[in-house]
């Protein structure tokens, strides 16, 4: 049997060098997005992003609205009114000449037709003053609910794009050993016709082509959907077609943070919120004081039994007035004082939720780092063992081939091939994960954009 074999010797180190060439891992993509343009086409598509411009644009125009307050309010009115029935009033007799008696008199007429303007400006009012600070603080609070909106975002759509990196990866490490086993089953086949190889062989390699496939199909399930969850965060159509480049395995990981820092958009928006407490207990308080404000009317009304207002002869009488007005607080039930308790607890609140955040945010970027070093350790590991176990296994088929290596020696070195790749990718999703969390942790998110 071995003599047949060395008679087959030079064709089948022929389909060996050929085996070979497809260890490649990497496969070259018509058009891979980078993390970055990810990124960036999801900053100007995603829905969320954009709700939160609008949002931004909306606290402006709340702003402009509290301002309104201290410009002069304008209205006009006109009115025609019908007495139907004129109301009827009791004089003294003695006002007729017939004393002791009451008699009854209609008054007015029957059409009353009236034009005026009223105008209003606020002088002093220092609840209006605080309401335009109070708005300014919202509008920064809304600025940093957008920022930290972007933020989760970048981390949302960087989760998503390392998994399908993963996921490519993984289908492609299948194909490619779908393509040696596929190769292997071939040369078994010529070995097996020529009696160099056994039927158990061949149903071995067949049971691994077998399971290869299904492990392919499961694995490009895995990446599609990646890409669907991908192209969600990013705000693209679900049927658009991205693609996204495979993980170079010799690469270790190289991502340089800042672990000094902390997440500043969180504490900045307990910040912002705190400041919004602050004036609003200032303009409750505000509500004590006095108001000022000037007030003019101007109006022109004609009385007559006729709707013939504009006819030549018609009477039109002029009523104006100029008016200051001074409001003067003086007892509310007690209300404001409650409101003043209730914000001062919201500032005690928000001040303990500062401190507990600064504290959780500590412990985050305390444990991410710890478990980014563990799984950076992890990761060269994994990727010295798959080194060796594709060592052994081009060893082992090289051997199988030249008739040394049972069968047995070059399933189980495919096997432990299989379970070394699995190993590797599962300690690379830790690590890039292991990044993300650290860099959010740390206020560095941006730094991906």
């Amino acid at each position: 049997m071995k003599e047949r074999t060395q008679n087959y010797r030079p064709s089948l180190l022929m389909l060996l060098a050929l085996l070979a060439g497809s260890m490649s891992f990497a496969r070259a993509q018509q058009s891979p997005m980078t993390l970055q343009q990810c990124v960036q086409y999801g900053l100007t598509k995603n829905a969320g992003v954009l709700k939160s411009k609008l949002e931004m644009d909306l606290t402006d125009e709340k702003r402009n609205e509290t301002r309104s307050g201290y410009l002069p309010q304008v209205n006009g009115s006109i009115s025609v009114q019908d007495n139907l029935k004129l109301q009827t009033s009791i004089l003294p007799g003695e006002l007729i000449g017939q004393p002791g008696t009451q008699v009854p008199v209609q008054f007015g007429t029957k059409y009353n037709t009236s034009a005026g303007i009223d105008a209003k400006q606020v002088i002093y009012d220092q609840s209006l003053i605080y309401g335009m600070k109070l708005t300014e603080k919202s509008s920064k609070v809304s600025e940093i609910n957008a920022r930290k909106t972007e933020e989760q975002l970048i981390y949302d759509i960087a989760s998503a794009y390392y998994s399908a990196q993963v996921s490519f990866t993984q289908k492609e490490l299948v194909e490619s050993n779908l393509t040696q086993v596929d190769s292997l089953l071939k040369i078994t086949q010529i070995q097996f016709d020529n009696d160099a190889a056994k039927q158990l062989d061949l149903d071995k390699l067949t049971v691994n082509l077998t399971n290869l496939q299904t492990e392919l199909a499961t694995s490009t399930s895995n990446y599609e959907k990646q890409l669907i969850l991908l192209k969600y965060y990013m705000g693209m159509p679900l049927d658009a077609v991205i693609e996204v480049p495979a993980i170079d395995m010799k690469q270790q990981s190289a991502t340089m943070i800042n672990t000094e820092t902390l997440n500043n958009t969180d504490l900045e928006l307990l910040q912002a919120q705190r400041g919004v407490y602050s004036v609003t207990l200032q303009q409750i308080r505000s509500g004590y004081l006095p108001s000022l404000s000037l007030s003019f009317h101007s109006s022109v009304q004609n009385q007559q039994n006729t709707l013939r207002m504009f006819e030549k002869g018609a009477r039109w009488f002029p009523n104006t007035y100029l008016g200051v007005n001074l409001n003067i607080p003086i007892f509310d039930g007690l209300s404001k004082n409650s409101r003043v308790k209730q914000t001062k607890i919201q500032i005690e609140q928000s001040e303990l939720e500062e401190q507990y955040l600064a504290e959780n945010l500590k412990m985050q970027r305390t444990n991410a780092n710890n478990t980014l070093k563990t799984n950076q350790a992890a990761l060269a590991s994994q990727q010295r063992n798959i080194e060796l176990a594709q060592k052994v296994y081009a060893i082992t088929q090289a051997q199988f081939v030249g008739g040394i290596a049972t069968m047995t020696d070059i399933v189980n070195a495919e096997t432990s091939l299989r379970d070394a790749q699995t190993n590797y990718l599962r300690a690379l999703i830790q690590v890039k994960q292991g990044e993300l969390d650290l860099i959010k942790a740390t206020g560095n998110i941006r730094s991906l954009n």
